[in-house]
């Protein structure tokens, strides 16, 4: 049973601050996941926060800050994403159809917290921090601290996820960003990918950043494959070997199931394609 016990849409951050700090509220902007929300507990109120101008992209110095209601389409068609967050661009338009993107926001996307959020692995690699805001003041917390759990995150309850702090694109880096469903339509990632390496001279890689969704509890980095990429010369021997390693941490942290099986050759070849794509092979 749906049962919405109220619902306001606050027109300033502070306004939305202050209903939060005095009741719990669900904080929803595209609101496309708000049944599924709804049917899984009790009564609820909803704090909209469409009003809150929280739609924006902004060049910070080393930084690009993304706001919590910046819809998918928006990000995929950004110029500035485009040139310094590449594999975010590329991941937010390939998360669900049209309709989901040009309503879906990046903000909810990350709250909800889901292991197959397509965002969530790409903008890890660009050390991505979220910004809150509450009574209190503000605070930042790394994207990687900020999920604990399928469906858990560190949000406290009169805490507004305001927007999202990425790294830039460094110069002389590739990329790539993959995304594995059961079809070429409309699709629940099955797995994801998000690689960056840079080369230097001599085709040694001077650092790498490798992440992945669906894989472990939460979508998270990779350490075990930068390191062993970290100084190694580009090779396809390397990159294959850097899937069994990937596959290794992944059995290491989550435990052999049902879908290892099927899990460990897939993330194998699909870290050996993505890295091998990202050093422009």
């Amino acid at each position: 049973m749906i049962n919405v016990l109220d619902y306001v849409r606050p027109i300033t951050i502070d306004e939305a601050i202050e209903r939060m700090a005095a009741d719990e509220f669900i904080p929803i902007a595209g609101g496309t996941d708000l049944i599924p929300q709804l049917r899984r507990g009790n009564g609820c109120r909803l704090l909209d926060i469409g009003g809150l101008n929280l739609d924006f992209i902004r060049d910070n110095d080393e930084w690009i800050e993304i706001g919590a209601g910046t819809t998918h389409t928006e990000i995929h068609e950004s110029k500035l994403v485009k040139d310094n967050l590449p594999l975010v661009g590329r991941a937010c338009g390939l998360i669900g159809s049209i309709q989901i993107r040009n309503r879906g926001t990046l903000g909810g996307n990350i709250a909800n917290a889901s292991p197959c959020a397509d965002s969530v692995p790409a903008l890890l690699v660009y050390d991505a921090e979220i910004k809150l805001a509450s009574r209190a003041g503000e605070r930042r917390i790394n994207l990687a601290e900020f999920i604990k759990g399928p469906y858990r995150t560190n949000r406290r309850p009169d805490e507004l996820i305001i927007s999202i702090l990425c790294r830039k694109h460094a110069p002389a880096t590739g990329g790539a960003f993959l995304k594995l469903g059961r079809r070429q339509a409309v699709n629940i990632s099955r797995m994801s990918l998000a690689a960056i390496i840079k080369i230097g001279e001599n085709s040694i890689i001077e650092s790498a950043r490798v992440s992945a969704g669906s894989v472990f509890p939460v979508p998270s980095r990779i350490q075990e494959v930068e390191i062993m990429l970290s100084g190694a010369a580009v090779s396809p021997e390397l990159f294959r070997k850097a899937g069994e390693v990937a596959a290794e941490s992944m059995i290491a942290k989550s435990g052999r199931r049902w879908s290892t099986p099927y899990k460990e050759p897939v993330l194998i070849g699909l870290t050996q394609r993505a890295l091998t794509m990202a050093a422009g092979f």
